[in-house]
Parts: C-alpha cells; structure tokens; sequence
C-alpha cells in the first residue's frame, strides 16, 4: 500500500506541476484523448448485399420512434430520446438513403429542462410535419414527466426550432398534426376513453381541431377509433396513431400490443371523412413479427409504430421501429432500431407485410440511391452497416451524435477546440436521476468494441472516471480508475436497486498496476461470451483482460421493464462515487 500511495502522490505532483505534457488535466477534472468504437454485426457483412441493396435497418441503434416527413424532394426524421439531452435529433436527406443529422428541435434549457426526470421518462415518440400552405415544419409530442404535451414549429428544420408551447385539456401521448387540402389542421392522440374501459390497458385514438395560428386545440374531441383492430381479442395499448390522405380516404395507422414485445402490430384504416366511421383492413396487422418462432435467423422483433411518407417519385414507404435479438429470449441492447419498407397498395389499403412473413434485413434501395463512401463514419451521414469511428472532440461544440444525460445544471460539457475533451468532475453521479458527467453514444451493433486514452488521478474516495455502458439510472456500468485508502483502483461497477434505493457494487476492484502514472487506456467489447472489460498504460502494449465473461442480459431493455432507449456507451467523470 506504501508504493502505491507514494506513487499516486508522484503523479498528482506530476498533473500540478505540468512538467509531463502527456498529462492533460487537472485535478478535479478527466481529460479523455479519443473515442474509438467498432462494430462487427455478421448481419452487416457487405458481401451479403445483392446489386442495388442497403441494409435494414436504415438507422442502428437507438434512433427510436421515428417519423417522417417531405418537402419537395427533402426528407426529414425526428427520433425520440428520453431523458438525454439535446432533445429530439432532427435528421435530413435526400434519397431516404444516406441520413445526416442537422440539428436536434431542442438544444437548450429553454426548450427541454430535464434536471431529475427518470430514465424512462422525457422525450417520448414525436411527429414531425410539412404544411406547404404556412410552408412550415412542425413537431408535437410529449415530454413525460415534464410539461406534458408540446408543439413547436420552424421554418427550416435545421432550426432555429421555436421554444416548445405546451398543449392542454388532453391526456394519453404521442399526438401527432395531419393538414387537411387547405392546410386545415387536426390533431390525433392516444388516450382514455371518456366512458369505463371494458377492460385493462384499454386506449383509444382522439381527433380534435387544432388551429397554428394560435397554437391551441379548437372545436370538439371525437373519438375515431376504440380499442384497437379487434376488440373481442381485447387488445392492449392502442398507440401512436398516423393520419394520412390518398385518393378519396383518410387512413388511419395506429399500433397495438405494446411496444416492447413481440405481440407488437400496427393495424390500418381508412374513412371518407376525418371524423369516421373507420372501416378496418380485413387482412390487419398490416406489420407484425408476433407469429414467427422466436430464436429464428436474422431475426427482427418488436415491429410497428409506423409512420408514411409519399416520396417523390410517387411511392410510398415507411418507417418503423424493430429489434434485433441476440437470443431466444428477444434480449436486445441497442434499443429500437429504425426499419423501412416500400408501401404496397392493395385495393386501396397499404400494408408492408402479410402476417408471417419477416422483416427483410435488406431492401432494394429506395429512389435508385447507393451508399456515400466518401466520408469517414459521422463525418456527415450516419454510418450504415460495420464501421469504426474515432473522436476526437477536436471541434468547439459537442459532435451531434453524442448525447448528455439530462439537462446541464451547472457546467455544460463542451470541448474547446483542442483534441480531446475534459469531463469536470460532477457532483452527481450516474445513477443520481440527476444530470451527470456522462456524455454519449449509442451502441450500433451486438457485436462490437469501445475504447479511450484517459488521463485522470482521483484524489479522494468520491471520484471516478472512465467508460461507462448506460441503459438505466440502476442498469449500467462503470470501468475506470477510483480511490482506496491512498491507492488508485482500477474498478469495473454496477448499478443495483433495492428497496432502499439505487447503489453500486463493485464486481471487481485492484490496484492500479506500478506504470500508472495518470494515463490509462480502458477498452469495453462485447463478444459471444459476454462483456469483456481491458486496460494497459502504454499504448504499445496489448490490452490486459481484467474482466470477462460479463452479463450482456443485464443492459437488455427486455428484461428491464420501463426502458425506452437503448444502451449509450461513453465517458463518465464523478465526484459522488461515495454514494
């Protein structure tokens, strides 16, 4: 204990003094050199792509609950992400191909102050909207556990996004704008019905006037559809209802069976006017996985919530939420992917797949598009298939795939220019349901490797920095370096809930090795086997393994019951690890 103590006090001295300019940081704070992060799906192995074919899904990872909409010959996604923060990522393209993440609809405390809501609360499933008659883009959805329902509306979807106006005098979520010929509004929502439910979980889709000019709910509330497809089978969680117009209908689309099983299906139909009767499609759901084995090859589970698009050459397609296991238990990771398929209209009702057939993991291309190859991954588009991607927050701003959790409360984790990024030491920690020294990426595939070069001395037992692997405020873990008794530990933790609350437990904890001397490289990777944590301290070296065989089923959404969003890999900076 004596050397190791004397050799912490050698390197504090070293980061006081500056005299080792491989040392980048202070004390109180962590300073990270690089990310670098590897996925490795079979699934995505390019040699499997016929002539002309993109993977599905079009969006890996957590880009959950997408909608869609088009102006001219532009396309634009919103996509849901809870309690992280910025809120909402607003993506662009051009060919429904190659997606470029050009903003996010709430960037600062004035659009989303998210300081202590739950990790499963936040941004919920949004709609985004062109209404060519105000030539204005418009997003409505809910913030659960915050303020409720909003609207907000700009007339670029690169923003600026106006500070979100909240709705009132309706309950349920996911209310979504449709503009009649005209540009006459309605808004949709799911919700209670206003007569006793005939049975548990019971939802039903509202419709109700809505006027932009003063931004609020006008005329009466109708119900258009109860219950869901077939009521006698008493179906559960009627959801995220989609208004549409073709021809001579109105088309409903609304899921039903809850979003994260596999008895998950979207259902369509139509009416001649807005406010019903809705005739129901005789060969509902038009999208399910719920009759297929599970365990089944390639896989995708959990499909629905669809919303359509007419592009440009006159087809129809959709986007969708799906999953894709790694085993019979429908365990899953990397949260609700984005999915797309042609729209196929038959007697005028459109479906994308006839029940038990699967959802294909890779389409014709949609508009004749291909692949960009010429950028490195997020360089511009959000990168398809397998790639490696490393940062080095070398910009003045925060790279717009990375995420913090919640909203600032103190001081915003922002790079400075230089290669690298400093985490101030905060004073909650990751599993406080509190903003926290955490910034974030998602994780793309089943199969892959994170790593980074830190260069941190902890001075006391409250702080810890290093990688972190989040689904939960109590399922994630830690991997770094911490404080014991005058020694620098090297520790790979847990989040674990009781009765008395959140805490953590460290599965294993030793002593830093002697080459120590403020800098480490830690490395995170899933395999077959399991999560495999490794560390060295000099970048010629390999990895020495300090961990293995770690539970994966622990960060699965399906077997964490109120998780939305799906595992973000990071860095994690702290001064309340002693709690």
């Amino acid at each position: 204990m004596k050397r190791h103590s004397i050799a912490l006090a050698a390197a504090v001295a070293i980061l006081l003094s500056g005299c080792n300019s491989e040392i980048k940081v202070s004390p109180g704070q962590a300073y990270f050199a690089s990310f670098t992060y590897t996925g490795n799906d079979p699934d995505f192995e390019t040699s499997k792509l016929g002539n002309g074919e993109i993977f599905n899904p079009i969006l890996q990872g957590a880009y959950s609950d997408a909608t869609i909409c088009r102006k001219g010959n532009d396309y634009y996604m919103v996509t849901a992400n809870y309690c992280f923060f910025p809120g909402l990522p607003v993506l662009h393209s051009t060919d429904l191909v190659n997606w470029e993440q050009i903003c996010y609809a709430f960037p600062t405390e004035q659009h989303l102050l998210n300081t202590s809501l739950r990790a499963e609360q936040g941004l919920f499933q949004s709609t985004i909207r062109y209404n060519k008659y105000d030539d204005t883009f418009y997003i409505t959805g809910t913030l659960v556990g915050g303020g409720g329902h909003f609207i907000t509306k700009a007339k670029d979807p690169a923003g600026p996004w106006s500070i979100p106006e909240w709705l009132y005098g309706f309950g349920g979520v996911h209310p979504s704008l449709f503009f009649d010929e005209g540009g006459k509004a309605y808004l949709i929502n799911q919700g209670e019905p206003n007569y006793e439910p005939p049975y548990y979980d019971y939802k039903v889709v509202w419709c109700q006037e809505f006027d932009t000019k003063t931004m609020s709910l006008t005329g009466d509330r109708r119900i258009i559809l109860a219950g869901g497809d077939d009521v006698e089978k008493k179906p559960i969680w009627l959801e995220a209802p989609q208004l549409y117009r073709k021809g001579d209908y109105y088309y409903l689309l609304a899921s039903e069976g809850g979003a994260l099983g596999n008895g998950f299906a979207t259902c369509a139909y139509r009416a001649t006017n807005i406010w019903g009767p809705y005739e129901h499609y005789a060969q509902n759901p038009i999208l399910t996985q719920r009759r297929l084995p599970p365990g089944r090859e390639n896989a995708v589970t959990n499909t629905g919530r669809i919303d359509m698009v007419e592009a440009h050459d006159g087809n129809w397609y959709a986007v969708f939420q799906g999953v894709r296991p790694y085993s019979p238990n429908n365990d899953f990771n990397q949260g609700r992917e984005t999915f797309m398929m042609q729209v196929t209209w038959d007697d005028n009702w459109p479906y994308l797949l006839r029940n038990g057939e699967p959802v294909p993991n890779k389409i014709k291309a949609p508009l004749g598009a291909q692949y960009k190859t010429d950028t490195a991954a997020f360089a511009r588009y959000i990168p398809h298939g397998n790639f490696t991607y490393t940062e080095y927050f070398d910009s003045d701003s925060l790279p717009l795939q990375w995420e913090q959790l919640r909203t600032p409360s103190g001081v915003s984790i922002v790079p400075n220019g230089e290669r690298g990024i400093v985490l101030p030491l905060e004073t909650n920690n990751i599993r406080s349901q509190r903003h926290a020294g955490f910034v974030g990426f998602r994780q793309m595939h089943n199969i892959f490797s994170c790593s980074t070069e830190m260069h941190f001395v902890p001075q006391t037992p409250s702080e810890f920095a290093g990688l972190a692997m989040f689904l939960h405020d109590d399922n994630n873990y830690e991997f770094g370096i911490g404080y014991r008794e005058g020694d620098c530990m090297l520790t790979l933790q847990k989040a674990v809930r009781d009765e008395s609350g959140i805490f953590k437990v460290e599965i294993k904890s030793e002593r830093v090795p002697d080459s120590f001397i403020g800098r480490i490289f830690l490395k995170a990777e899933r395999t077959n086997e399991g999560f495999v944590f490794s560390y060295k301290t000099n970048p010629e070296d390999d990895y020495t393994v300090f961990a293995d065989k770690v539970q994966v089923e622990y960060l699965s959404l399906s077997r964490k019951s109120g998780s939305f969003y799906g595992v973000v890999l990071g860095l994690y900076a702290s001064q309340a690890e002693n709690n």
